[in-house]
């Protein structure tokens, strides 16, 4: 390939080798031309984007052989009918490909590299071009089925691993950064050729810049071998290298330690221009991130964007499950992990709000006018554990299930909501429910058996159900299959005789939970278990103590409870005194986060 940067063009001969390594036969050959998104406003993709002529390219054959056979390309759409779409093309075979069978393919073609609106293309202002979706590439044949899906707005990808060896020759005086390892690197007077090389991965992403500063720093494996983390900053970020290693560090530990040792030799960090819409970004080997003008360590930013796109190396780069269809299985365990490893390093984050867009002021914000703070509290608050998704949760609690297809979800928000809030706060009540230990084995389990596969959703309800006595189906009918909410009430608290007490317990939602319910008193804590089914319950406690006060769920072990606020029921006033400052503090955050999940 050779890159142009001044024409703002690449071209490029394309190689591909694909091995049928399925038990079935084809007699076609199906393609992602992704970056055919971006041809017109009329694409599938651009009907949530608005493409400036400068933003929209298209990928122009030249040729196309099998075999060495010269053939055409048929475009098709396979889920959402667009004449205008040619994201997906297939090219229909002389010979059939029969198990075990390889066929040679090549492409010539150029493009123009767009203004970037939506992770690939140039950054306005700066030499900056990052290039993704950029090529030709095979479907997923499986099960006898070609799955070759279209780009879709907010959605990612689905392709198989390979082995990729690409060369890229640019002006000498930019730097190119790649998915996998630099081979060689060769240098005339005017030019320079970077030889990537990379075996299982199912991507390949580049970018260049003549104006980014690289560091790289080790990582140290338990057995001695070494990672080399590469970070590519821009200027003015500098300051952030060490913030940055710091992360990608405690990412590697986190997940050498509790589900899998990241196998490849290197990882890198693209840090991106603030004109570039490529931040927030995974691709195998790499990730885009952004950092604010001002980002004070404590708020968790950029820490936790690091941390959540290098966690998508192994949900999405290693464990590659449809994300079409089943965006959850990447997003959602990513913002589970990512909140696991950010808590587990950095215990104490404090809520932020943003004063004339870049300014972060610690505290609470209730109310603004043009960015300008109207009501608000200036105050130290710790953020609990996934407590953002828990605010986003609540602006769609009913619209889709995590199980439904996720291109077929019918809003943005509940696309979002249904792939990263929701099931992020399912696997944290899932883990409190059965336990950290038990937790982080399922993980591995799931880990160890699916790494470079593609498993669907139900492959890790298997794994849950195998580590478990009880039967679970009923934990993943109640959070998985169905849109429920959960909403369940102390009501109140009664004496009966001299030493009993009734305490009513109500479940104002459809959903189901298996409840603790607690009995406080001046002197101990009684528990009993409720299986959460009835819609009221009267549970009977014995104690010679002072009852204080009654909750259900006291642990918090379900946070798709919609109102923390009603799990509680006092006797007098002097609970306040009684109970811990970290419980009536979690319900005052709740509330808040409850007002401004409802803002907006």
């Amino acid at each position: 390939m050779e890159f142009y940067p001044v024409s703002k063009s690449v071209s490029v001969k394309e190689e591909i080798i694909w091995i049928n390594k399925t038990s079935f036969s084809t007699s076609e050959i199906q393609f992602h031309l992704y970056a055919n998104a971006y041809k017109s406003n009329n694409t599938l993709f651009a009907k949530a984007y608005s493409l400036t002529p400068e933003a929209q390219t298209q990928i122009d054959i030249k040729s196309l052989r099998v075999n060495g056979e010269s053939l055409q390309l048929i475009y098709f759409q396979p889920e959402i009918a667009n004449p205008h779409d040619s994201t997906v093309a297939k090219v229909l075979l002389n010979k059939t490909i029969e198990p075990g069978d390889s066929v040679r393919i090549n492409f010539e073609y150029t493009m123009r590299i767009p203004r970037s609106v939506k992770r690939m293309g140039y950054a306005t202002g700066r030499n900056f071009f990052f290039v993704s979706q950029w090529f030709p590439k095979v479907g997923v044949f499986e099960n006898g089925k070609w799955v070759c899906s279209q780009y879709h707005p907010y959605l990612n990808f689905y392709s198989d691993f390979g082995d990729y060896a690409v060369k890229i020759k640019t002006p000498k005086d930019f730097t190119i950064a790649a998915t996998g390892v630099e081979k060689s690197k060769t240098s005339d007077d005017l030019n320079t050729t970077y030889n990537f090389v990379q075996s299982g991965v199912h991507d390949f992403v580049w970018l260049a810049s003549d104006e980014i500063l690289l560091r790289n720093n080790i990582y140290t494996r338990k057995d001695g071998s070494t990672i080399t983390i590469q970070a590519y900053v821009q200027p003015e970020r500098e300051r952030y290298f060490d913030r940055y290693f710091t992360a990608v560090k405690n990412c590697l530990e986190y997940f050498e330690n509790n589900i899998g040792i990241y196998p490849y030799q290197n990882v890198s960090l693209i840090d991106v221009p603030r004109t570039s819409a490529s931040g927030g970004m995974e691709y195998p080997t790499l990730f885009t991130v952004g950092a604010e003008l001002f980002a004070p360590q404590s708020a968790g930013q950029p820490e936790y964007l690091v941390t959540h796109e290098f966690s998508h190396q192994f949900f999405y780069g290693l464990i590659a499950n449809n994300e079409v269809y089943e965006a959850w299985l990447d997003e959602g365990f990513t913002s589970y992990i990512s909140t696991k490893i950010m808590y587990y390093y950095q215990p104490e984050i404090l809520e932020t709000f943003k004063f004339a867009t870049y300014i972060p002021v610690f505290g609470l914000n209730f109310l603004s006018y043009n960015e300008i703070p109207l009501i608000y509290t200036l105050v130290d608050v710790k953020v609990p554990e996934a407590a953002r998704s828990i605010t986003s949760y609540y602006k769609n609690l009913t619209i889709g299930s995590i199980a439904d297809t996720s291109f077929k979800l019918p809003t943005r928000l509940s696309y979002v909501v249904n792939s990263y809030n929701k099931p992020e706060l399912v696997l944290h009540t899932l883990e409190r429910y059965l336990g950290h230990d038990k937790m982080m084995k399922i993980l591995k389990e799931y880990y160890d058996e699916y790494k470079y596969r593609h498993p669907r959703g139900n492959d890790f309800i298997n794994i849950v159900q195998r580590n478990c006595s009880e039967d679970m189906n009923w934990f993943f009918d109640e959070f998985y299959r169905t849109p429920k909410t959960f909403d369940y009430k102390v009501t109140s608290i009664k004496k009966s005789f001299n030493n009993e007490y009734e305490v009513l317990v109500e479940r104002l939602s459809d959903g189901i939970f298996k409840n603790d319910v607690a009995l406080y008193t001046d002197k101990d804590t009684l528990y009993q278990k409720w299986d959460g089914i009835e819609r009221w319950k009267i549970l009977k406690f014995k104690t010679n103590n002072e009852v204080i006060a009654a909750e259900v769920d006291p642990h918090r072990k379900n946070l798709l409870d919609i109102n923390f606020a009603n799990n509680s029921f006092t006797v007098t006033n002097r609970v306040w005194a009684s109970l811990s400052l970290s419980i009536r503090f979690f319900f005052w955050i709740q509330n808040a986060l409850m007002v401004l999940g409802s803002i907006g």
